[in-house]
């Protein structure tokens, strides 16, 4: 089965669905710098969060989580700001002591303190470079505070967070939660059953015996308020519960086989659970039975909390943030925007653009992307690209056949009626009429009346092609699978093979000009004609990593996107690329630059960033890389952006007419 490009066959997570807690502290990204790089959807930005507390006001709180983020809010989460954290690494952990004090912890032994609100975070020394997963504190000063993390990291503090020192947890699974029901008594759990306990501060840990058959990764544990109550939830539905403070363990029956990614209590009987299908659980008798809240939300819920026993914060995957009022019975939306994958992004100019993607999603802005606008497309396939020759005449295809196109400029699309249901992942037009689409087994369509009605070319290959591009008005490539590459000097009518030194799949072809032009593929591949197509050579990249998409402003500068946000930039037609730094390490299938300040990406969970100031790049040594192939999305990965509601602040009292005198 062939793979192709952005969302005509986009990208499957690695591994299952329940994974998330294992191969999040186990394959940590660097994170990437966030200057020069504006969010402009979802937001208020687009990164996992791991983590979101409040502090008792129910006002003042922090979420944090995917390359260094670290978002402050003053009104409950109704409005977000970013704050500049010293550490740069994915944060997994976050406590917060009160409005103005908070620790948060991550990859690389990283934990940040703030003693003033984040107007200034702090990077203190652990002495450990294991990734910590969870920090607690406890006590009625809470100056108590541990970490747990990879390895069996433990490590502990006893003034606030200031200074830390390690543990001896006697283990080396890796560690994914920590709670403390006073300075003595604490519980520990990670992966393959891990369950340590402690009766002394972590002087010394017990190592908690589970049946063979419940050792799967325990994911959270929260004492239930100030007791000697806690509950442990894990993969496969599994909820522990203890009431001697950790020394013996009870199964609470669930009867569903879903995972549990964390679990929070506010009090001796309030608590609740969220699992890696975005459902929610609440408890109102301590854990001994749970009842589902229908959330309905794809991405994953990483981390719950409440402040009391009515309200609420949840937050997880393309940086989806919610809040409830009513004990969690109901959601809202604290983010904005929509999180179905995005596979294509083009602009005509500096102002006006569209991207397209999963679930028939088109966005349309007039501003430069200030603000993005959902279109009626009319259908639920997958759409992979999006063109324009103007800013009236517009086409976009997707899945099943699909091929869409606008006269005026998207306020209207209409399904261009076609006889075949191949995928398609490309679309180019070199004036209002002609056109080409290409996808599946070696399709590779053409219309002369601008798309209402599509005719087959012989493409001579059942291979996937990915992308097509004209050089001229009678010249066309089309590139794909295998190291494709399709070249014709007639608008399409015919198509002859250009051979090169590659098999590795290429996805984007683009075009400078009649002869300059660029391909990019599999495993940092980057090619270059000087000719107009009839040879390619291949140039040095810094990377390793799949190369998505491709756009060149003119014939020496161009930017191309790929996996882990990469971003690279050449101002000298290929003779040497550089690192452009960006705000995100999710995958980015797209890219649109009209040069200079003029760029934006488009990616996963609906990824859109647009540069601030004109594209400067550093030079950096070729890292090794990761060989990865580009996988697949199903309907079970789609998010979805119109399940949840809108959170809006509640409306303010009004005063008494003494009070307003």
């Amino acid at each position: 089965m062939h793979t192709a490009r952005h969302i005509a066959r986009p990208r499957r997570a690695l591994v299952a669905s329940g994974c998330v807690v294992v191969c999040a502290l186990a394959c940590v990204a660097v994170a990437a710098q966030t200057r020069g790089w504006v969010w402009q959807n979802p937001l208020p930005q687009g990164n996992a969060i791991n983590a979101v507390r409040f502090a008792a006001d129910k006002r003042h709180g922090w979420a944090v989580g995917g390359d260094g983020v670290v978002l402050r809010s003053d009104d409950g989460g109704f409005d977000w700001e970013s704050q500049q954290s010293p550490a740069k690494t994915t944060l997994y952990g976050l406590f917060v002591k009160d409005k103005k004090t908070a620790v948060a912890v991550g990859a690389r032994g990283v934990v940040i303190t703030t003693e003033d609100g984040g107007e200034r975070w702090a990077l203190r020394e652990t002495g450990v470079k294991d990734h910590l997963a969870a920090v607690a504190f406890a006590g009625d000063d809470l100056r108590h505070g541990w970490a747990v993390g990879t390895y069996g990291c433990v490590v502990a503090t006893e003034d606030g967070g200031r200074t830390w020192r390690q543990q001896a947890s006697g283990v080396r699974a890796h560690l994914y939660s920590v709670s403390f029901a006073d300075e003595k008594t604490g519980v520990v759990v990670g992966a393959g059953g891990t369950m340590l306990v402690t009766s002394d501060g972590g002087a010394t840990w017990k190592a908690g015996v589970l049946p063979e058959e419940l050792k799967f990764p325990l994911t959270s544990v929260a004492f239930a308020g100030k007791s000697s109550r806690a509950v442990v939830v894990g993969y496969a539905g599994l909820i522990l519960r203890t009431d001697d403070g950790g020394a013996s363990w009870t199964r609470v029956e669930l009867f569903r086989q879903i995972d549990l990614l964390s679990v929070f209590f506010v009090d001796e009987r309030n608590g609740w659970a969220t699992a890696a299908d975005g459902e929610i659980l609440t408890t109102a008798d301590g854990g001994d039975t749970w009842l589902p809240v229908a959330v309905k939300t794809a991405p994953r819920l990483k981390t719950i909390q409440f402040a009391d026993a009515q309200t609420g914060w949840a937050a997880g995957s393309d940086g989806l943030i919610l809040r409830t009022d009513d004990g969690g019975l109901g959601w809202r939306r604290l983010s904005e925007g929509g999180r179905e994958d995005l596979a294509d992004i083009f602009f005509l100019d500096g102002s006006r653009g569209w991207a397209v993607g999963a679930r028939g999603r088109v966005l349309a802005t007039e501003n430069g992307g200030r603000r993005w606008s959902p279109q009626l497309s009319g259908v639920t396939s997958k759409l992979a690209h999006v063109f324009f020759v103007n800013a009236t005449h517009g086409w976009a295809v997707g899945d099943a056949g699909t091929i869409l196109r606008t006269e005026n400029g998207g306020v209207l699309w209409e399904k261009c009626e076609t006889d075949f249901t191949y995928d398609l992942s490309g679309v180019h037009f070199v004036d209002e009429r002609h056109g080409l689409a290409v996808g599946a087994h070696g399709t590779i369509d053409a219309t002369e009346d601008g798309g209402a009605t599509w005719h087959r070319r012989a493409s001579n290959t059942v291979t996937w092609l990915e992308e097509v591009s004209f050089a001229g008005e009678r010249r066309a490539f089309v590139v794909g699978a295998q190291g494709t590459i399709l070249k014709s000097d007639d608008g399409g009518a015919t198509w002859h093979f250009i051979e090169i030194d590659t098999k590795e799949w290429l996805y984007s072809v683009a075009f400078a000009d009649a002869r300059r032009g660029y391909i990019v593929g599999q495993r940092g591949l980057i090619l270059r004609t000087d000719d107009g197509g009839g040879k390619w050579k291949q140039l040095e990249t810094p990377v390793r990593v799949n190369l998505f998409s491709i756009s060149a402003a003119s014939t020496n500068d161009a930017l191309v996107v790929g996996d882990q946000g990469r971003i690279l930039s050449t101002r000298d037609g290929g003779a040497t690329w550089a690192e452009v730094g960006t705000a995100t390490s999710v995958p980015l299938y797209s890219v649109a630059y009209r040069g200079g300040a003029n760029a934006w990406v488009a990616g996963r969970g609906g990824a859109i960033l647009r540069r601030t100031d004109s594209v400067s790049t550093v030079s950096i040594p070729r890292p090794p890389g990761l060989k990865r192939d580009k996988p697949k999305l199903t309907t079970d990965d789609v998010p979805t952006s119109t399940d949840i509601p809108h959170a809006l602040p509640p409306p303010e009292k009004k005063k008494p007419p003494e009070e307003q005198r």
